[in-house]
């Protein structure tokens, strides 16, 4: 009954009256209990379509007994905030604090919100003020691109526009180290905005993927040099990613057991084809290596997100989406194992995914105003099983027939 469920087409996403942008979990949000945020809109006031911030509950989709389409997003948002002429066109959850922090294209650049009750017991979006105005203004004049915060909600890095990275306090936004490209032109191109940023789980190092398709990893904590030796040998601080036949777009990262980082990108190919990577980055200086690379999609990867999945064995996860509203879900335990593929998942392309804190649940948003939840019923131990079932029963075959000969 599963696989049947799982075969068959997806139900049609929600749809919520304008483009999205961002979708994440709410903070604190329960398995029993989920709740997910969802931003987007038409940009200037002129174009009458509203900016909004959404609070949607996640429910059982009556009539589908399990797989993939189990559940579904309610119909009308449990609360929403109009952010007036700015849109959320990116963002981050915190993990361990209550709040999660918007990116808002032509306003304040970040804003923190919190979820507080209200009448009712309603829900409520509730902007949380930064005391340090001067520190607003410089948002309000750079052009933020996106915004992650690390492991612990300790820190956030932000990417601009121009190519320059900062690492913020999340608390107090005060600023704790900053890249720019021009200090590491030996290592890296000069040109070319911030697209995707993820903290490497167990050393704090951020993958960084560029709008001219490069990728490389920066170790902010490595110690500065002197001039003399800068001239002598690249920079500690600077691994670039190899190419890999294609332009990156997309970035996750987990914590690879024997104390190396592994990250996987998304590789939209010349051929409209793309592929998904995993890589390894060891210590200082050391440079990428590629671990595994398989196919994704027909078309380009337009979002990418990662998960843990500690929790109930579903071990490292993975999911692409593409240009084309596909969505792939994938082991990275078992060598990047395709655990679900919707297909048609949105009308057009995919803007943004997340995954919920267990693994459980993936959101998905598009520019086509859909939002939807694809449940992961597999972990990779199951689609290892059957791996390994299928190759028994083709060397039985095998041998049958060698014995008929």
């Amino acid at each position: 009954r599963e696989r049947n469920a799982a075969m068959a087409p997806p139900p049609p996403a929600r749809k919520y009256g304008a483009p999205l942008f961002f979708c994440s979990f709410a903070p604190k949000s329960s398995s029993d209990a989920a709740e997910v945020v969802l931003g987007g809109g038409g940009g200037a006031s002129s174009t009458g379509v509203a900016n909004r911030l959404l609070l949607v509950r996640v429910e059982d989709n009556a009539g589908v007994k399990g797989g993939p389409h189990k559940e579904r997003l309610e119909s009308d948002p449990a609360s929403e905030l109009h952010t007036g002429s700015v849109t959320a066109v990116g963002g981050t959850l915190v993990p361990t604090k209550d709040y999660f922090i918007a990116v808002l294209s032509g306003g304040d650049g970040l804003v923190k919100y919190r979820l507080k009750s209200g009448e009712g017991d309603k829900k409520e979006f509730q902007k949380i003020d930064v005391a340090d105005r001067e520190k607003l203004k410089s948002f309000k004049q750079a052009e933020i691109k996106v915004a992650t915060s690390d492991s612990t909600g300790t820190h956030v890095a932000v990417g601009y526009s121009s190519g320059k990275i900062v690492v913020y306090e999340t608390g107090t936004f005060r600023e704790v180290k900053s890249f720019d490209p021009a200090k590491h032109s030996e290592v890296l191109p000069e040109k070319g905005g911030v697209m995707n940023l993820c903290y490497t789980p167990c050393d704090g190092k951020l993958v960084v993927v560029r709008d001219n398709g490069t990728a490389f990893v920066w170790d902010h904590a490595a110690k500065k040099k002197t001039e003399k030796k800068e001239s002598k040998k690249k920079s500690e601080e600077v691994a670039k990613v190899p190419g890999d036949g294609g332009m990156y777009r997309g970035c996750c990262s987990f914590e690879g057991g024997d104390g190396s980082s592994l990250f996987c990108l998304g590789v939209n190919g010349k051929d409209r084809r793309s592929k998904v990577s995993m890589w390894c980055v060891g210590g200082r200086g050391t440079g990428a290596r590629r671990l595994v690379s398989r196919h994704a999609h027909n078309s380009a990867i337009t979002a990418l997100a990662g998960c843990s999945g500690a929790e109930q064995g579903r071990g490292r996860l993975v999911a692409t989406a593409c240009s084309e509203g596909d969505i792939c879900i994938y082991s990275a335990d078992h060598k990047m194992a395709v655990l679900h593929r919707v297909s048609n998942a949105h009308m057009i392309f995919v803007t943004n995914l997340a995954f919920s804190p267990d693994g459980r649940r993936l959101v998905s948003c598009s520019a086509d105003a859909g939002a939807r939840i694809t449940n992961i019923t597999k972990t990779g131990r199951q689609v290892g099983m059957e791996h390994n079932i299928f190759l028994a029963l083709v060397a039985l075959l095998l041998a049958l027939l060698l014995s008929a000969v």
